[in-house]
């Protein structure tokens, strides 16, 4: 898993020299990697509507997934009507997420940003742990600024 992840980081790097945007200032990999680090600050203060507005709207949602404990995969990680209450029950586990390290590339044909890494999750109900895990993900850039559209972690 973690030479995957390293590939996909490494692909998202090479598609997305720094500054690098798709004719919108909004909408690069930096901001993309600034909206990461504002759901992980939302995610840990329990601002569930705050990061929910951070994920693109049904049908350009395509999912998030999530490991043990309350994993969240297959058909499920789908319905975007689903995802506030995923954070809600995290946050009331007192669930917090570090990023370790973060990659992220702009795809102008696709117009998404690409993005992956590795984190330490964090909760009451997860054994303590230092060794960071991997996770990737997407933004869609339809409106001009980044939109989660898939996080797995």
């Amino acid at each position: 898993m973690r030479v995957l992840v390293a590939v996909l980081v490494s692909g998202a790097l090479m598609l997305s020299a720094p500054g690098q945007s798709s004719g919108s200032n909004a909408c690069t990999a930096d901001a993309t990697k600034a909206l990461i680090q504002s759901f992980v600050r939302g995610f840990g203060a329990g601002h569930v509507r705050a990061i929910d507005r951070l994920f693109a709207p049904a049908p350009r949602f395509v999912w998030f997934s999530a490991g043990p404990p309350m994993s969240r995969y297959g058909a499920p990680s789908h319905v975007r009507s689903t995802l506030a209450r995923y954070f809600r029950a995290r946050i009331r586990k007192h669930e917090r997420i570090r990023i370790t390290e973060l990659g992220a590339g702009y795809d102008p044909k696709r117009r998404i940003v690409n993005f992956g890494g590795e984190l330490v999750r964090a909760a009451d109900d997860i054994r303590p742990r230092r060794v960071p895990t991997p996770f990737k993900g997407a933004a869609d850039c339809v409106t001009g600024r980044p939109s989660f559209i898939v996080w797995s972690m």
